[in-house]
């Protein structure tokens, strides 16, 4: 896969105003602040204070923000392939639109499945901004893989896949590894293990089962 897939292609201004439907998705889907993050956290390891260590919070507390135990391993994610490039046109600060175009941008999984994203709205990958000066962790260094991850969860909000959460977490890591083996991307163990947290953690799965 050419190294030039990697990065998509953006616009640098609006090409057209945002009808108000468009505006209420956006604030559906990107609405999430700081404070709102907080409270889902404290809601998120209610459960988990339940269950004590000597007085303290055991290890269920930490797993239930960051992500639960899995026994699948960088080697367990089969490789696919990235095809065409993602074409985004940017909305506001750090919200793009990503549009369909010719050739099409698509994943094809080792299982010969075709994944090939419609017209959605995305801010690249949903890592906190604290962690965006850590190497390889910037919103856009995965960006093909985090793009099909961001349409599979419009898609399930939108009643139009069957797909299961750990299904579409599993994809996502398929395209990162799938990134990292084509040399795309730097391989990384520790990044890769660090996404799967996030993807895999209690606040993800909050955002899948919400109803827009």
């Amino acid at each position: 896969m050419p190294k030039t897939q990697a990065k998509p292609k953006a616009k640098t201004k609006k090409t057209a105003l945002l009808t108000v439907a468009e505006r209420k998705q956006i604030d559906a889907k990107f609405g999430l602040t700081p404070e709102k993050l907080a409270a889902e956290l404290v809601e998120a390891e209610k459960p988990a204070r339940k269950k004590k260590v000597g007085g303290k919070a055991g290890p269920a507390l930490a797993m239930s923000t960051w992500g639960e135990a899995t026994q699948k391993f960088y080697p367990d994610f089969p490789i696919g392939k990235f095809e065409g490039e993602p074409y985004l046109v940017w909305v506001k600060p750090d919200i793009f639109r990503m549009e369909p175009q010719t050739p099409c941008f698509r994943f094809i999984r080792s299982t010969g499945e075709v994944i090939e994203p419609g017209r959605l709205f995305t801010d690249g990958g949903s890592i906190p901004r604290p962690l965006w000066f850590v190497k390889d962790l910037s919103p856009w260094t995965y960006a093909p893989a985090f793009l099909i991850h961001d349409w599979l969860f419009d898609c399930h909000h939108a009643g139009t896949t069957d797909k299961s959460f750990e299904e579409v977490r599993d994809i996502m890591m398929e395209g990162i590894r799938t990134l990292m083996e084509a040399g795309v991307c730097t391989p990384n163990r520790l990044t890769f293990d660090l996404i799967h947290a996030g993807i895999d953690s209690v606040v993800a799965r909050r955002i899948w089962n919400r109803k827009n």
